[in-house]
This record gives structure tokens, sequence and C-alpha cells, in this order.
């Protein structure tokens, strides 16, 4: 398996922020070819939040794949963003449950989309979006996370279903371009995921 370091690789620091940029699968391209098997898939690992009040701490997730998105759903969730923004972006993507996103033996979090593409050497790179939680307290409040209403996980495996990935719990993204969004961290680093497993 290639390197990627999700830190390093694909993220941009600057004033304080993370962003980064993710692609989304072009129709018609076989090597990113998006998948959209009914078979469930399970992942789990490691991971590692960085800096906040109680410095870094560690925990296990665990992420559940029930299907894929569609291309064709993929399309629209991007055109959704790209005419409507962000609010649109959330009333398109919950219509939608792909699957769970569950941290150590917490609650799980619905997944609403995940999309999966392949390069020519049959890694693969699975990324996720989630409309995330938000408590009664940060809403009231009228804090400006609420800016940042989605999780975003991304996860790069290899062709023995290990590997790595990173993690944003509160997101604001930003449609770029045809096949790219901008994803905007609420905070320093996002969490890192390590030891990333495909449960047989």
């Amino acid at each position: 398996m290639k390197k990627k370091t999700f830190l390093l690789t694909h993220l941009t620091i600057a004033i304080g922020f993370v962003t980064l940029t993710a692609f989304y699968p072009q129709p018609g391209n076989a090597s990113n070819a998006v998948a959209t098997s009914a078979a469930k898939e399970t992942y789990t690992g490691n991971l590692i939040y960085f800096g906040g009040t109680r410095g870094t701490t560690t925990a296990i997730f665990t992420l559940t794949v029930d299907s894929y998105t569609p291309d064709s759903e993929v399309v629209g969730i991007t055109g959704a963003l790209k005419d409507g923004g962000q609010d649109a972006l959330l009333k398109a993507l919950r219509k939608q449950k792909r699957g769970t996103l569950q941290i150590n033996s917490g609650i799980g979090l619905d997944i609403n989309a995940i999309w999966m593409t392949t390069d020519a050497e049959g890694e693969r790179q699975i990324t996720a979006l989630a409309e995330r939680w938000i408590g009664v307290f940060e809403a009231r409040r009228g804090s400006r996370s609420l800016d940042y209403p989605f999780t975003y996980i991304e996860l790069f495996i290899d062709t023995k279903g290990k590997g790595d990935g990173g993690l944003i719990p509160a997101a604001k993204v930003r449609y770029l371009g045809e096949k790219t969004i901008e994803v905007e961290n609420f905070g320093i680093y996002p969490a890192r995921l390590t030891n990333v497993k495909l449960k047989s």
C-alpha cells in the first residue's frame, strides 16, 4: 500500500483551520468506479483526538457500511451543495442512511452518504459524510460551531483490507468544482484513524 498520511498529504493548515479537498468519482472512469454493493462492510480501528481541553485522547471506532451511495446520488448531493449551500446539502443528506459510526460503546451516528473509489492497484478511498449531532445547549447559545454541521470521514484501504485515515467531527463543506469539495475543520486538527481493518 502506498503511504497516504491523512494529516500531511490531504490537509492544508492555515489561520488555525484545517481544510482538505475531497475528490468525488467521475462517471465513466473505470479506475474511479463507485461501489454500490449491498454487502455490509465493517471497519474498525483506533481514533486519536489531538488538542482540546483534555489533550490527546484515544478511542475505538467502528464504521459500518450498509451500502454505498450510487454515483447518480453523489452527483445530486454535490449539485445540492453547489446550488443551495450547506442547508440544501443537509436536506439532501437527511433522506438517506448508508451506515453507522460508533465511538467506543456509544450510540451510533447515522452516516448519510458513503462513496468509494479505487485506483489502478486496487487500493480504495472511502469517504463518508453525516449530519452531526448538535446539542441543545449548543443550539440555544448560537455557537459558531453551528456553521459546521457535518461529520466527515476518509479512509484509505489497501488490498489486504488495512489502512488509515482521518475524521473531522465538526466540518463545514464548500463546493469547489465538478469533482471536488473543500472540507474545513472546526478546530485545529482532525482526528486520526489508525490501525484500520476490514472485519471479515
